[in-house]
């Protein structure tokens, strides 16, 4: 989505959210791909605000920091793969009649101001056909449009510029973080992709190779940190490990951790239910073929929490597992990336996905 250059050129992942920038950056040794060089550094509060930068020339100081003091080898290249705010993008699939490529590409900038509220001028847009198997409706065609603002694009590319980067593509967090937790890009059965944030979740379903939907849930971790904090008139420090360490042990539902971290979650689970049913309702039936959603990987920092799996799999009555940012690239990490903290693997899926973009497509 939204490619600068096309040319397979080596390139380094960088995540950007309101918290943080982490980078990535992957070589190649024989047919096997190593984690050359990897970062996280902390976003002060302010400089980004739900996806918008407030305070470029501090965030600049921030990124430049990030790539200068990676763990592992020196970047050796400008060209970066850079995330975009799931905020304020646009995803969707819609049903075209049969046609050939060339036609597709004329027809789809008519498609665009029936679907999406803003002026052509004013938008990036890019799709792909949707192909998911042998089953799938052969009377049309799927396409996933996704289409992000001018207005959010061209702020990030002008301070990365600055940066002295070479932005080579922008993906939308999810997509990013689909290529980094799906194998081979290709899921045989519908399932969700919940990214725990620190303070944004968002949601995505994946079928095949395709996102059909996403968006945003209404609890993140820095809101059960707080909700610990508040409720049991701790500090936030300690409300953390508690979290992280003790969490939801469905074991023990009386005690009073569970029951203040139960109630915003199950708000979350109401919320997840009803997008399951808007997919049934509105895109199975038109898109796919009957097949259900039965499993939800989890990803980002948040879904650290102890007992998380098991709680939203009681509640939802699906498979709830945690994901493996690493499932495209090696078999066993703790052998190939020694260096690489284990317990931040899963904060890292969308720079991953990121970095391994011009390796893959």
């Amino acid at each position: 989505m939204l490619n600068f250059l096309s040319p397979r050129i080596s390139s380094f992942g960088i995540d950007l959210s309101d918290l943080s920038v982490k980078i990535a950056h992957f070589k190649k040794r024989g047919n096997h791909f190593y984690l050359s060089s990897f970062n996280r550094q902390e976003v002060k509060e302010g400089l980004i605000e739900n996806g918008e930068i407030k305070k470029e020339e501090e965030l600049i100081e921030v990124i430049k920091k990030t790539i200068k003091n990676t763990i592992g080898k020196p970047i050796d290249t400008k060209y970066c793969v850079v995330s975009l705010p799931e905020t304020f993008s646009f995803v969707q699939v819609i049903k075209m009649p049969l046609m050939e490529r060339e036609e597709l590409a004329e027809a789809m900038k008519w498609e665009l101001e029936a679907h999406v509220p803003m002026p052509k001028e004013e938008i990036y847009y890019d799709y792909q056909i949707i192909n998911n198997d042998d089953k799938a409706p052969k009377d049309h065609l799927g396409v996933l449009l996704g289409v992000l603002p001018k207005k959010t694009v061209d702020p990030y590319l002008a301070i990365l510029k600055k940066a002295e980067l070479k932005p080579i593509a922008f993906d939308i967090e999810p997509v990013a973080t689909a290529r980094a937790l799906i194998k081979n890009n290709y899921s045989p059965e519908p399932l969700i992709i919940i990214d725990f944030g620190a303070r944004r979740t968002s949601l995505l379903i994946f079928y095949g190779q395709t996102i059909y939907f996403t968006t945003e849930l209404p609890v993140y971790n820095t809101l059960l940190v707080e909700t610990l904090s508040q409720k049991l008139g701790i500090s936030r420090e300690k409300a953390l490990k508690i979290k992280l360490k003790v969490g939801l042990n469905i074991r023990h539902p009386q005690s009073r951790i569970y029951q203040e971290l139960r109630l915003p979650l199950l708000e979350m689970t109401k919320k997840i239910t009803d997008y399951i049913d808007f997919y049934n309702e509105h895109i199975m039936i038109p898109f796919g073929d009957g097949r259900n959603i039965k499993k939800i990987i989890l990803c980002g920092g948040g879904a650290m929490m102890s007992g998380l799996p098991e709680f939203l799999a009681d509640e939802l009555k699906l498979s709830v597992e945690l994901g493996n940012p690493w499932v495209n690239i090696c078999d066993d990490f703790t052998s190939e990336f020694s260096t690489f903290p284990q317990n931040e693997s899963l904060s890292f899926a969308t720079a991953i996905g990121l970095a391994i973009r011009n390796n893959n497509d």
